[in-house]
């Protein structure tokens, strides 16, 4: 499983915060993709430079969001049992509540049935 990246958008953000700019929005949302991983169902190794996900499949509120060291913090999502049936969910990000992307990771696919719940954690390092 490859570790979760902190992207480059999200640490100028938080640069120019301290530099007196902007707030940062607070982390919010957890999205989900099927375009982490590469034909022989392998993972992407995630980018620093990335933007958005590969291809996203669904967004939804977090369902939880902590701090367990002095230096990181986890979001967790759920992809319920009627969401995204048959999609090979590889690839997860955080993303703040005005829709830019803070963090993800990607791996092996999941694959999706109707009677599944998957639960997903990000943590990032700081």
């Amino acid at each position: 499983m490859a570790e979760a990246v902190v992207v480059n958008t999200y640490r100028q953000r938080i640069a120019a915060r301290m530099a007196g700019g902007a707030q940062l929005a607070p982390v919010a949302y957890m999205a989900f993709g099927d375009g982490g991983h590469n034909a022989d169902l392998t993972p992407k190794a995630p980018s620093a430079s990335a933007t958005a996900l590969n291809h996203e499949i669904l967004r939804k509120p977090l369902a939880a969001i902590t701090q367990e060291d002095l230096y990181s913090v986890t979001g967790k999502g759920a992809v319920e049992a009627n969401e995204v049936v048959g999609a090979g969910i590889s690839e997860a990000a955080l993303i703040d509540a005005n829709g830019q992307l803070v963090g993800l990771k990607t791996f092996a696919p999941k694959f999706k049935e109707n009677d599944e719940r998957y639960e997903i954690s990000i943590k990032l390092r700081f």
